[in-house]
C-alpha cells in the first residue's frame, strides 16, 4: 500500500512538473526560431507574432532582442512586398524602425557572440528598406521622375543610406530564409540607386566591378539597359 502511495505521488509530482514547464514562457530561441519558419512559409502574421513574442519575453539589449528586431523587419519588409504597399506609414517604415533600434543595440553587443550571417541579414535588411522607403515617398511626394533633379533631400538620403548599408554586406551573402535573394541582388540594388540620385560613373564603375554581362560596352548611355538585362535574367523586357 504504502508503495502504491509513493508511485501515485510520483505521478503526482511528475504531472505538476510537466504542467509547469508547458505553461513556462518558452526561451527567446525557440520564438525566432518558430518565427522564422513561419516566415519561410509565408506565413508572415505568425511570424510577426513570434518575434514579437520574443521582444516581450526578453531583455531589451540582449542578442535574443537584436535578433527578433532583425526578423520583425524581414517579416514587415515581405509583408510590404506581398500587400504591394505604396504607404509611406506602413510595413516598410515599421521595417525601419526595427532595423534601426536593431542597428543601435549591434553597437552594444560588441562582447556578444553574434554569428556574421546575422549581421549580414541586418545590413541587407536596411538597404533594402531604406531603398524601399525611398521609392514610396517619391511615388507620394510631387512631380517625382528618374532624375536627380526631381529627388527631395530625404528621398535622397534614403537612397545613400541604402547604398552604404549595401557595402558593409559579406560577398558570400545569401539570405537563409529565402534564397532566391543573394548578394548580387543587392548589388544590382545599388547600381539602380546610383543611377536614381545621377551618379553615373560610380553605377558604372561598379557594374563592370561585377559578375554582370552586357551586351554593349557598358557606359552612362547604356548603363541603364544593361542594368535592366541584369535585373532579369539577361533580356531586359523593355526592349522587345
Amino acid at each position: 500500500m504504502i508503495k502504491r502511495i509513493t508511485y501515485i505521488s510520483i505521478l503526482i509530482l511528475w504531472g505538476c512538473n510537466t504542467l509547469v514547464e508547458q505553461t513556462t514562457p518558452l526561451e527567446g530561441d525557440f520564438y525566432i526560431q518558430d518565427g522564422w519558419l513561419a516566415f519561410t512559409s509565408r506565413k508572415y502574421d505568425q511570424a510577426d507574432k513570434h518575434f514579437n513574442t520574443a521582444i516581450e519575453t526578453n531583455d531589451s539589449g540582449s542578442v535574443v532582442h537584436f535578433l527578433s528586431l532583425v526578423g520583425l523587419g524581414w517579416t514587415h519588409i515581405y509583408k510590404a512586398y506581398l500587400n504591394q504597399e505604396t504607404s509611406v506609414n506602413g510595413f516598410v517604415k515599421s521595417a525601419g524602425e526595427n532595423f534601426d533600434h536593431a542597428l543601435n543595440l549591434l553597437s552594444e553587443l560588441t562582447g556578444n557572440p553574434i554569428d556574421y550571417s546575422d549581421v549580414d541579414n541586418l545590413y541587407a535588411g536596411l538597404a533594402l528598406q531604406r531603398a524601399y522607403f525611398a521609392k514610396q515617398k517619391s511615388a507620394n511626394g510631387t512631380g517625382w521622375e528618374t532624375t536627380n533633379q526631381s529627388l527631395s533631400d530625404t528621398v535622397r538620403i534614403l537612397y545613400e543610406e541604402s547604398i552604404e548599408f549595401s557595402k558593409n554586406l559579406d560577398s558570400t551573402f545569401i539570405f537563409k530564409h529565402d534564397f532566391s535573394l543573394i548578394f548580387n541582388d543587392i548589388i544590382l540594388l545599388r547600381i539602380g540607386n546610383y543611377i536614381l540620385l545621377g551618379y553615373m560613373d560610380e553605377a558604372v564603375q561598379e557594374f563592370n566591378q561585377s559578375d554582370f554581362e552586357c551586351e554593349q560596352i557598358v557606359n552612362e548611355e547604356t548603363i541603364i539597359e544593361c542594368l535592366c538585362a541584369a535585373s532579369n535574367g539577361g533580356v531586359c523586357p523593355f526592349d522587345q
